[in-house]
């Protein structure tokens, strides 16, 4: 993915002396551990490579279900005592913290469950918090990676965008390098070799049918309508496999540099 931000660069935009990334500065090691396993899950389930993309959003996902669970919580002028990381009966991350208040200390409990779901935008964590924390509702924090998810989804969103363009673009270029190659007789050859060719009928089938009438009854008059029907299909095949290709080209070129530009002013 072009440009894309790491988890450390998104971190370093924050507050760091706030009590929630002092958390996560000292969680990074389980977070490691909680996206690998988010991967070997996702790999298993979907049968498909986790990209960089995946793995950055995996994280963010993961952290901001992390910092809402913490966040309601803590308030930036609390101090982290002690934190210990461990894993439950059930085998799920088991985070224990002891966090200063002024002259009093408090326990901090929580169990991070996976949640799963049905992509890599939607997987998630539940945490289970057990706190003598009063709530505080504060949420500043977990909206900075609410709003950096929407980020990461809109990037993505382009940057599928911009790939199908390019894919698109070689394609047509190719078909027009390819086909304005192609004479007049081969492409004659082509259309005759398809299932809705029609061989016009001679002169004499012409006659046959009353038909002559129709072309003056001159028979060279006949065969030079014939001559000019056959290139009118040819012509028509040229339009279909060269210039409208170009013309496409034209607009898409454009329409691509709009969609990089969009991609550069987001990142």
């Amino acid at each position: 993915m072009n440009k894309l931000k790491t988890y450390s660069q998104f971190l370093n935009e924050s507050k760091q002396n706030n009590i929630v990334n002092v958390i996560l500065d000292a969680l990074e090691p389980t977070i490691v551990e909680m996206v690998s396993s988010t991967e070997k899950w996702f790999v298993e389930t979907f049968k498909q490579d986790f990209t960089k993309y995946d793995r950055e959003m995996a994280r963010l996902n993961l952290i901001f279900d992390m910092v809402k669970a913490i966040e309601t919580y803590t308030l930036p002028t609390d101090s982290l005592i002690s934190l210990n990381v461990s894993k439950s009966t059930k085998g799920n991350i088991q985070i224990d913290a002891q966090i200063q208040r002024g002259e009093t200390t408090y326990s901090f409990l929580t169990e991070a469950i996976y949640a799963g779901g049905h992509n890599i935008q939607v997987l998630h964590y539940r945490y289970i918090v057990k706190t003598n924390l009063p709530k505080n509702g504060a949420t500043e924090i977990t909206k900075e990676y609410a709003d950096k998810i929407k980020k990461m989804s809109k990037l993505e969103k382009l940057n599928k965008e911009i790939n199908s363009y390019k894919i698109r673009i070689t394609n047509a270029e190719e078909k027009v390098e390819t086909n304005s190659k192609v004479t007049d007789e081969e492409i004659l050859k082509i259309l005759k070799s398809r299932e809705d060719w029609k061989e016009s009928p001679t002169w004499e089938e012409i006659i046959r049918r009353d038909a002559a009438k129709n072309y003056n009854n001159d028979e060279a008059h006949y065969y030079q309508e014939q001559e000019r029907y056959l290139n009118s299909r040819i012509e028509h095949w040229k339009y279909l496999n060269v210039n409208s290709n170009k013309s496409w080209l034209v607009g898409a070129s454009k329409e691509l540099k709009k969609l990089q530009s969009k991609l550069d002013s987001l990142v």
